[in-house]
């Protein structure tokens, strides 16, 4: 992802819009972002994580509310950047308001996306846009913009937070994620399994001696079935034979009846043959002559109607032609004299013209005037400033030489930090070398706690570590000696009392369990010892005690020495430190070498840089006045140059309006106008209009009855044309019916009819002469089909005969065998259905079989995996490879931060530790590093976190944007930070920074300043 634009309005201090560009600062590679705290810095990150991702941490709820200014009612921002393989532009913007009326109502967020295609935004969803950068709002955070307080959040992230994190930036992590998968994949196993097994215990068991059973019947029945069908085919021939000849017969006999049907209707059909004749010579003869008769003398009729129409519409224009030439030749006088009223108008024209010009003339004269004050008063002006101005840089010039050297100051500075670092460290150790002597006295104190422990001790004088430790061995020495001696005794005791348990036990003539006698003529007689015997266990028993006890102390007292011997150590470590660096001090204040100043008053330093500030301050505000003035002088410059061109611009305007006057003046020339000088320019004014209406009307009235006489005279005319015309037709149709009678009569006497009359009553019984002559025709055809197949069927019965019961009988016969087929082809259906079930299970449970065995193999390996795929502890394995990767990328920087010093690694916990090689490569954890430390930790694995996520997006933006850390590192860490960040611009790396440390500003090639200002809120300036 990289920024090209962001506009800020009504959020948080933003009050104003504020635009920022962030192309030219890109293109420097690495820039930052400055100005003091509270002034709106973060807001810029925070803004485009809000466009974005629609979500701010530091405010949970409601924040519409508490995000927009409190003296704005609307929040708007824009944010246009590029993201995704092709770099793609994107514009991401939100926008809400506030209710007028209810101050703490602010409308809900109105989120718009849209992308840049061709030369047009077009909108899309903010998957798409969250999907070309390919992080979500948390990991873009932690990976590309981060703001305050979520820097180190990677580093100290706990194991499963890491990676689930892990998992969302690499998404080829979750193909290792293979738990759920492969549970569904034993689950359907599983039931494919069962369904297998159901399967074949739904098939069923398959004998082999019942498959060849139904083989053989299905052959037998084969055989008897191709009996029966030849029997049915020759009695089916036999039938079809015999259903013939009674066909025959039949249609014999329908055929003689149609033949006498027929004849019947011989004498009406030749009738109506006598009628169609006639009616036919009639139509041929009359039918033409006839109609055109009659169609003649409706047209005459029709002509002579319409005749008498026309000539009264003659009559009519006729009239109307007359009356309107006689109002045209008054109007045509009246056009012909209308020239008058137009040079009239001119006139007039003219006249108001020249006062015109007259009025403008005064006006440019008086503009002239005062132009020429104004430009003499400018002059005046800029001499004023200018004067001001060479002030000005006379006394910025002696501010600037009252400025102390800053970078002497700074390297004072400098000198001072490093001395009270060095003097905080020789404390440092001080403080430490104090408490490891109290961690001795204390150790000591412990060894004569442990002395007071013993009794044997208690009353000696306190004794060394050593001492009491070899008093404890001659002690434990003298008590093993006595327990030793004391357990022989006792053992001598116990046996003389087991001798007189024998001797009480022995009885006359009963064998003696030593020596097997019978006889006991003297048995022992010792006193009891069994009070000495009880008296001797338990003094072992305290001895041994008391070796124990002695035991625990020794034990004690080793880790005692041990602790007073690593304390011993850190003292002596201590010792050499502390004179390490009471010798770094001393040399450094050898350093010290600047007039003015002593190595133990830093204050009159903080004195000078405030002084310096002051002066800075006081400079800043004389070059602000300086540049105003230069702006002033600048501007008046310009304002004097447009004066001077808009006066020669006025001359010459003046000296046109005067040859308009003269060229005016002439073309009146025999125009009096005096009856008009007294008269207002409104009164000439409506003279004017009344001249040019009068004009006007003469002639539109001109042109309307001109026009209105030629549409007259054109129907006058064409009406005359129209009678004439259809009086010429009347006479031409009287003519042709004249003729039409004439052939009529001679018709007549060539026929049989004796008038018109009679032609018309027989053209009047209209015959449909195809229809009937069709009719005429079928019935001759139907007569003579009938008489030639009665005669074919003569021919084909000749010496045959029909017997109807024989034909049943035979019918029967077949019909009875047809039966039997049936029944034996369902019999073989069945018997094939079943030997093909049977051969389809049998093929069936051996697929299945097969199947399920693979199924069962594959069930117990899906087990075994998921026990090892249980919980996320093989995502959590190649996380790790993941994680030691970016350790290793990391490192590259890290190492190099801190001179070789430290080196990030990973524990088996996947946690981040640290290999301190200033402590002989010990290991500790990543929480125990300092601020500056952590810092640097975080930079490095944050740079290496993005170029991974940059080759995984495939992006050529490889953007880098920081809101914390530097006021927690020292000059020197802060040295090599930005030596690192700049070597990031070889990388085609775009690195910004947001600071309030003023000394960054130097290393900062391209460098956006925010200021929050009491009238405007937070303003953003550009450094050019």
């Amino acid at each position: 992802m990289l920024p090209v634009k962001l506009t800020l309005e009504g959020i948080y201090s933003y009050r104003e819009r504020q635009t920022i560009d962030f192309t030219r600062l890109t293109e420097a590679r690495l820039f930052g972002i400055f100005g003091p705290v509270g002034s709106g810095k973060s807001t810029i990150l925070e803004a485009m994580i809000y466009a974005i991702y629609g979500t701010i941490d530091r405010l949970n709820n409601d924040v519409k509310y508490n995000v927009m200014n409190l003296q704005s009612d609307r929040l708007f921002v824009d944010f246009e950047f590029r993201a995704g393989e092709d770099g793609r532009l994107y514009r991401a913007t939100v926008e809400c308001r506030r209710n007028k009326k209810r101050f703490a109502d602010v409308s809900s967020p109105k989120y718009l996306y849209h992308v840049w295609e061709g030369d047009e935004w077009l909108p899309c969803m903010r998957e798409e846009v969250v999907g070309a950068i390919g992080l979500t709002a948390q990991n873009f955070k932690r990976v590309v913009i981060i703001p305050q307080g979520k820097f180190q959040e990677f580093l100290m992230l706990r194991d499963k937070e890491r990676t689930d994190m892990m998992m969302e930036l690499f998404g080829e992590l979750r193909r290792y994620d293979l738990g759920g998968r492969v549970a569904y994949l034993e689950g359907e196993t599983t039931r494919r399994v069962i369904d297998l097994r159901g399967q074949l215990t739904g098939l069923g068991e398959v004998s082999g001696e019942q498959l060849a059973e139904r083989k053989q019947r299905y052959a037998a029945l084969q055989e008897e079935i191709a009996g029966v069908k030849k029997e049915i085919h020759e009695g089916q021939e036999q039938m079809e034979r015999g259903k013939k000849v009674k066909q025959l017969t039949d249609e014999r006999v329908a055929r003689q009846e149609e033949e006498r049907k027929l004849l019947e209707q011989r004498e009406a059909m030749a009738g109506l043959q006598a009628r169609m004749d006639e009616y036919e010579r009639c139509l041929q003869q009359f039918q033409q002559p006839l109609s055109r008769h009659d169609e003649t003398g409706r047209r005459l009729a029709e002509s002579a109607r319409v005749l008498s129409g026309y000539r009264e519409q003659l009559t009519a224009k006729q009239a109307e032609l007359t009356r309107f030439s006689g109002q045209f030749s008054q109007l045509k006088q009246a056009y012909e004299g209308r020239d008058v009223l137009k040079e009239r108008a001119g006139q007039l024209e003219r006249l108001l013209h020249l006062r015109a010009i007259s009025k403008e003339q005064d006006e440019l004269k008086e503009r002239h005037r005062k132009g020429e004050e104004i430009v003499v008063a400018t002059r005046r002006e800029i001499e004023v400033l200018q004067e001001q101005l060479r002030e000005q840089k006379e006394r910025l010039e002696q501010l600037n030489q009252s400025i102390p050297d800053m970078k002497m100051l700074s390297d004072i500075r400098e000198w001072y930090n490093i001395q009270q670092h060095l003097r905080e460290e020789l404390t440092r150790w001080q403080e430490e070398l104090a408490g490891v002597d109290k961690e001795i006295a204390r150790e000591e104190g412990e060894v004569r706690m442990v002395q007071e422990q013993y009794p044997a001790f208690g009353t000696l004088q306190a004794m060394t570590r050593e001492a009491l430790q070899e008093a404890c061995r001659e002690r434990q020495e003298q008590l093993a000696a006595t327990v030793q001696k004391m357990r022989e005794e006792w053992l001598h005791l116990s046996t003389r009392q087991r001798l007189v348990d024998f001797a009480r036990e022995l009885s006359e003539g009963e064998p003696c369990p030593l020596c097997g006698a019978l006889s006991h003529p003297a048995p022992l007689h010792v006193t009891e010892v069994e009070g000495e015997l009880k008296e001797k266990a338990d003094r072992v028993a305290g001895l041994e005690e008391e070796g124990k006890m002695l035991e625990r102390m020794m034990s004690r007292l080793a880790v005692i020495g041990e602790r007073l011997r690593s304390a011993g150590e850190r003292k002596e470590q201590i010792i050499r430190q502390q004179a390490v660096v009471r010798e770094r001090l001393r040399e450094h204040l050898t350093r010290f070498a600047w007039e003015g100043f002593t190595p133990d008053n830093m204050q009159y330093l903080t004195d000078e840089m405030n002084r310096v500030a002051l002066l800075n301050k006081e400079k800043g505000e004389r070059e602000m006045v300086r540049g105003n003035t230069e702006k002033s002088i600048e501007q008046k410059r310009v304002n004097l140059e447009k004066y001077v061109a808009r006066l020669d611009e006025i001359s010459r305007e003046i000296v046109q309006r005067d040859s308009q006057t003269g060229l005016l003046r002439e073309q009146q020339a025999g125009f009096d106008g005096k009856e008009y000088e007294g008269l207002p320019d409104t009164e000439v004014g409506k003279e004017l209009e009344g001249c040019r209406q009068r004009f006007d009307q003469v002639g539109l009235d001109y042109q309307r009855d001109a026009a209105r006489l030629q549409v007259i005279e054109a129907d006058f005319r064409k009406w005359e044309g129209s009678v004439e015309e259809k009086s010429k037709e009347v006479t031409r149709l009287q003519q042709e019916l004249e003729e039409e009678v004439q052939e009529l009569e001679r018709l007549l006497k060539d026929s049989a009819y004796p008038d018109l009359a009679a032609v018309r009553e027989v053209l009047a019984g209209k015959l449909d002469l195809p229809g009937v002559r069709g009719e005429i025709n079928r019935y001759r055809e139907q007569v003579h089909a009938v008489q030639v197949r009665k005669a074919e069927l003569e021919v084909l019965l000749a010496g045959v005969s029909y017997n109807e019961e024989e034909h049943v009988a035979l019918c029967q016969r077949v019909e009875a065998a047809l039966v039997r087929e049936r029944e034996m082809l369902a019999e073989q259906g069945a018997l094939g259905n079943q030997i093909k079930d049977m051969e389809t299970r049998v093929a069936a449970r051996e697929k299945i079989g097969r199947e399920l065995e693979g199924l069962e193999l594959r069930l117990t390996n899906l087990q075994m995996l998921k026990g090892l795929f249980r919980g996320n502890d093989f995502v959590k394995f190649v996380s790790s490879i993941y994680l030691q990767n970016l350790c290793n990328a990391a490192n590259e920087r890290f190492y190099r931060m801190t001179r070789q010093r430290l080196k990030l690694e990973l524990s088996e916990e996947n946690d981040f530790v640290v290999r301190d090689f200033m402590n002989e490569g010990r290991v500790r954890s990543a929480r125990t590093l300092s601020g500056g430390q952590v810092f640097q930790a975080s930079l490095s694995l944050a740079l290496a976190l993005t170029d991974n996520i940059r080759h995984l997006t495939g992006s050529s933006q490889n953007f880098f944007f920081l809101d914390e850390g530097f006021g927690s590192l020292d000059r020197e860490s802060l040295s090599v930070v930005f030596e690192t960040l700049k070597s990031l611009r070889a990388e085609n790396r775009v690195v910004g920074l947001i600071s309030h440390v003023e000394e960054m500003q130097q290393e900062v090639p391209a460098c956006l300043f925010v200021e929050n200002t009491v009238e405007r809120g937070s303003v953003v300036i550009i450094e050019n």
